[in-house]
C-alpha cells in the first residue's frame, strides 16, 4: 500500500528537521574542535582523537592585493610577490607563496607591502580520518 501525500510530506518534514539539527550539531563541533587544535595561520594539524581516528584542521588566509600600488613600491624585483600572467593579455597577479615568504625572509619589505594587501581567514575546515 502507498503512503499517501500527507504521510510523504510529514515525513520529509521530520526529516528535515532532524538534517538541520544534525548540520547545527556538526557546526558546534567543528568550531569547538578548532579551538581545541592550533596551527598557524595557513597551516593544518593532525591529531589522534580517539581510536582509530584523527581530526584534521586546516586554516587558511584569502588575500587581496593592490597589485598596482605593490608594483609601484620601490622594492627589490626578486622579492616582489608579483608574477606576471601569460602573454595574452599580459597582466600581473598577486603571489601569495611570495608574500607569506617575504613575512620570514624580509620582514622589512612585508611591513611595506602588507599596507596593500587585505588579509582575511577563510572558514577553518575540521575532517575526520579513519586510521
Amino acid at each position: 500500500m502507498s503512503k499517501t501525500l500527507e504521510e510523504l510530506a510529514t515525513e520529509l518534514y521530520d526529516a528535515q528537521q532532524t538534517e538541520k539539527k544534525a548540520k547545527n550539531t556538526r557546526i558546534v563541533c567543528e568550531v569547538e574542535i578548532a579551538k581545541l587544535i592550533e596551527t598557524g595561520d595557513n597551516g593544518s594539524k593532525t591529531v589522534p582523537a580517539g581510536e582509530r581516528l584523527k581530526v584534521v584542521v586546516k586554516r587558511a588566509m584569502s588575500y587581496k592585493a593592490d597589485v598596482d600600488a605593490i608594483r609601484a613600491l620601490d622594492i627589490p624585483e626578486e622579492v616582489m610577490p608579483i608574477k606576471m600572467t601569460d602573454p595574452v593579455p599580459a597582466g600581473y597577479l598577486f603571489d601569495q607563496k611570495a608574500y607569506e615568504a617575504l613575512r620570514e625572509d624580509h620582514p622589512d619589505v612585508f611591513n611595506v607591502v602588507a599596507a596593500a594587501v587585505e588579509a582575511v581567514p577563510r572558514k577553518v575546515s575540521v575532517t575526520l580520518k579513519l586510521a
